[in-house]
């Protein structure tokens, strides 16, 4: 647009300077032209004067009729006239010229016949006649008063012609800037984003770029449209990766970063966050890399890929705490089951070779060898059974089919089942529930498992002296069951692991158990649309709780899935 206008100022300047030439021009030709036609006009008028001359002087009279007849009563031209004898002698001549006729060679003008020149500001012209000699003349000065009048007369037309010129040629640069000012404007428009068209009404010359921009116009408004729409797009795809993206340019200079980057560094500002800023940098002008950092108790894993043509680099960001924790019990699992299955496999393999070789000569020796024989291969059938189970039902899409059932027969069946074994590890065993309890709507089967896993766990873990108490009381249209101990309880991280497989509090893999009990039985809960919550402290003993629907619930709703207590 600053172009534009400079261009306008050079064209009106432009304009300008040719009024003033054109100006200048007319005032020197005008002056020429004068100059020449009072030249012919005072030739002319001479000549005249020169022939009237002559027929005074032929009709020569007194001194006193000549006299008059050379200084007429009217003389605007300002000729002047003498009249010469044949000897020479001035026989008369207009007042004002004696000094020119005093100042002239008189031999020499008997000498030619005729002539003309300019003497002495003169200009003159000379005839010889057969009565004597005859010289008219006028003055230059009155030659270049005319021709002075004459410019003086036509400069007004020529300035009228100058102007008139001018607004001509203004109204024609006018007719040609006014359609670019028009598309200058358009175009600024569109390159500020905006939808710009012309009109249709443009002079004759300019009509087919005016179409050419609209086209132009249309199809830059739909590429930016789409452009608009694709980066909408991917900045709401952006906004909903878990991943965190950061994307900086060839300055370091932050181009993108979405929220979940925002949220795994802690903001910007962050040591983290600079750590990665700083790797970015060096990776625009490097090769890619990967790196895993700590966020508190997190591990994120960064990816850093340099941008093509060396435009930035790109960060890639991704929460591997979980990947990390189960790649971690991944190889816990390994280790264990290894050492849950080679454990009996050695002790069997030993009482198995001690018998093959007779080693074990005594009947009642043999007989306990049996025994012990017999206890490893159950050990390995629990074991093997507890990974069938859980597999099953995690990969499985059996239905836990819901029915009826008494929540007080299933407490006492449970109480009939874990008294045994309670009093064989000495602990006390309660029940904590009311008289009568809602009818529940669930998977008799499935929840007197879960019931037993919890139980027998709790027994476990609790020592000699202890109490376990199995509960169950209304909770709305739930029934919530609770198994609490007095035992060990848990610390914070194994309360975090608590239901994940092999993990036990116990990591010296004892007697205890394969460490899969609770992880069945939280994969039952959440097939049946619950889940078990649990509440532990070291030394104060832990609680195991969950809810089931009862039967005035609907069957469609989700029982025992909204909870409002919270894994601790």
């Amino acid at each position: 647009m600053l172009k534009l206008r400079h261009f306008s100022r050079t064209i009106f300047a432009i304009l300008i300077i040719y009024m003033l030439v054109l100006i200048g021009a007319l005032y020197f030709v005008s002056g020429r032209l004068a100059g020449r036609a009072m030249d012919r006009m005072t030739l002319q008028e001479i000549r005249l004067a020169v022939e009237e001359g002559a027929g005074i002087l032929s009709q020569a009279g007194d001194a006193e009729e000549l006299d008059r007849a050379v200084n007429p009563a009217v003389n605007p031209a300002g000729m002047l006239l003498i009249l010469f004898d044949r000897d020479g002698q001035a026989l008369a001549v207009t007042r004002g010229a004696e000094k020119l006729a005093d100042g002239l060679d008189l031999s020499s003008l008997t000498e030619e016949t005729a002539g003309t020149g300019d003497v002495s500001g003169f200009c003159l012209m000379g005839k010889r006649t057969d009565e004597g000699f005859v010289l008219a003349g006028k003055p230059l000065a009155a030659s270049e008063r005319a021709a002075f009048s004459f410019r003086t007369l036509m400069m007004p037309y020529g300035i009228m012609a100058a102007v008139l010129s001018l607004v001509a040629l203004f109204l024609l640069a006018w007719r040609i800037m006014q359609p670019v000012n028009t598309l200058t404007d358009a175009v600024h428009r569109l390159s500020l984003g905006e939808q710009a068209q012309v009109s249709e009404k443009l002079p004759m010359e300019l009509r087919p770029l005016g179409r050419a921009f609209n086209e132009m116009s249309h199809r830059l408004s739909s590429s930016v449209r789409d452009l608009t729409n694709e980066r909408d797009t991917l900045s709401r795809v952006l906004e909903s990766l878990d991943e965190g993206v950061i994307a900086v340019d060839r300055d370091g200079d932050i181009l993108r970063e979405n929220r979940a980057a925002s949220r795994l560094l802690g903001g910007r500002g962050t040591p983290l966050h600079g750590q990665v800023i700083s790797s970015l940098r060096r990776t625009a002008q490097g090769e890619a890399s990967s790196m895993n950092m700590q966020a508190g108790e997190r591990t994120l894993l960064a990816v850093f890929r340099p941008l093509p043509a060396g435009n930035g680099a790109l960060a890639v960001l991704r929460d591997v705490t979980e990947h990390e924790r189960l790649e971690k019990t991944r190889r816990e699992y390994v280790a264990n089951i290894s050492h849950e299955l080679r454990t009996p496999l050695s002790s069997m393999q030993g009482i198995t070779e001690g018998l093959r070789d007779g080693l074990v000569t005594k009947e009642e020796d043999r007989q306990r060898m049996y025994d012990l024989l017999l206890g490893q291969e159950k050990r390995l059938s629990r074991l093997v059974s507890d990974l069938l189970e859980l597999s099953n039902l995690q990969s499985s899409r059996e239905a836990f089919a819901a029915d009826e059932a008494d929540p007080m027969e299933i407490l006492y069946e449970m109480m009939d089942f874990a008294r045994p074994l309670a009093r064989g590890k000495g602990v006390e065993l309660d029940l904590d529930a009311p008289e009568t309890l809602p009818v529940l709507y669930t998977n008799e089967d499935r929840l007197q498992q879960v019931l037993t896993i919890l139980t027998d766990n709790a027994v476990k873990f609790t020592p000699a002296g202890g109490r376990v108490t199995l509960g169950a009381h209304p909770a709305g249209r739930y029934v919530r069951f609770s198994v609490t101990d007095t035992g060990i309880g848990m610390d914070e991280y194994t309360l975090r692991h608590a239901f994940d497989r092999f993990h036990q509090a116990d990591t010296s893999h004892s007697e205890k158990g394969s460490g899969l009990g609770l992880a069945i039985a939280q994969e039952i809960m959440r097939r049946m649309g619950g889940h078990i919550v649990v509440r532990s402290a070291p030394g104060e003993g832990s609680e195991f709780a969950f809810l089931v629907r009862t039967r005035d619930q609907a069957p469609s709703s989700s029982p025992g899935g909204r909870s409002e207590e919270r894994n601790v």
